[in-house]
């Protein structure tokens, strides 16, 4: 019964990913989203962090333009961390 109830949770989970990172792509990958990011990046102040942030940011409009979200999603979480966000 425990075995069932652990499947049954992992299923689920497993479920809602592809969910999330739809979720993600409506909201991350938007022009305006881009348009906030370049100026937030703008105000960032550690060059290194700056440089990675702009690098995947440009990854990320490129997977768009491309019509790859899973892609997009993908650089914007780097984008985001080397953010610190």
């Amino acid at each position: 019964m425990f075995r069932l109830t652990v499947l049954a949770a992992f299923m689920i989970a497993i479920g809602c990913l592809p969910a999330s990172a739809q979720d993600k792509a409506k909201e991350w990958c938007t022009n305006a989203h881009m348009q906030q990011m370049t100026s937030q990046i703008g105000k960032m102040t550690d060059a290194a962090k700056k440089k990675e942030a702009k690098s995947h940011l440009a990854m990320s409009k490129a997977a768009m333009k491309a019509k790859d979200m899973a892609g997009c999603v993908k650089h914007m979480e780097q984008a985001h961390q080397a953010m610190g966000l």
